[in-house]
Parts: C-alpha cells; sequence; structure tokens
C-alpha cells in the first residue's frame, strides 16, 4: 500500500476528530436520523396503519424536515447548541403526536439527540469562533 495514501487518510481522519471534538456530534446526529425515520416511515407506511392515507404523511415530512435541518445546524453552529438541543425536543415532542414520531423509533433517538444537544458545552480552551 502507498505511503503517501495511509498518512493522508491518517492526517484526515485526525482533522475529522478534532472537528467532531468541537461540537455536539452525536446530538447533530441523532437529531439528523430521527428526523429521517420521522419522515420516511409514516409516508413509506401509510398504506399499512389505520389512518386515512395522507393523514400523517404532511405533517411527517415538515416535522422530520424541521428535525434534519436542526440537527444540521447544530453540527455547523456549536455554540446555539443548547437552543437548537431544545427545540429538537419540541420537534420531536409534537411529532408523537402530529406524525407518529417515526413510529416512536425517531421520537426516542431525536430525544435523546436533543439532550445530547442541549447540555453539550466546549472544551475548555477550545473556544469557537463565535463565542469570541
Amino acid at each position: 500500500m502507498d505511503e503517501g495514501r495511509v498518512a493522508t487518510a491518517r492526517e484526515r481522519w485526525v482533522a475529522f476528530d478534532e472537528w467532531r471534538r468541537q461540537r455536539p456530534f452525536w446530538g447533530g446526529t441523532l437529531l439528523i436520523l430521527a428526523g429521517l425515520l420521522t419522515a420516511y416511515l409514516p409516508a413509506a407506511y401509510d398504506e399499512f396503519v389505520l389512518f386515512a392515507a395522507g393523514s400523517f404523511t404532511g405533517s411527517a415530512l415538515l416535522l422530520g424536515g424541521s428535525l434534519v435541518v436542526c440537527g444540521l445546524l447544530v453540527l455547523a453552529v456549536p455554540s446555539l447548541s443548547s437552543v437548537l438541543g431544545g427545540l429538537g425536543i419540541l420537534l420531536v415532542t409534537v411529532s408523537l403526536f402530529g406524525a407518529l414520531g417515526g413510529f416512536v423509533v425517531g421520537s426516542v433517538l431525536g430525544g435523546i439527540g436533543g439532550i445530547l444537544a442541549f447540555a453539550w458545552t466546549a472544551p475548555e480552551g477550545n473556544k469557537s469562533r463565535d463565542e469570541e
């Protein structure tokens, strides 16, 4: 194997690890996953649920898309993670009633992701550019 490729891959992994440590990575990732589940599951299985075909699909797409945007913003702007984590928890709670919460799996993942994003604090000595 080429030594240059190994060194480049190792450098990329170290750079990704440094980027990941400066933001609530798992909180944002779980919010994105919860949004995808919340948007997809009711839309994919609406004929198997005993409700009208389109009753939960529109709200599932709206709430799921909002959760995905919330998760992406948590990763992009870590200084707003507590506000966005709280908003994610609120969206997950509303999705339980408006979109079946991704058949509860999306709600559980979104709740955990929102809590992780809300509770995250910047590491000491690594203040982001937004906080300076």
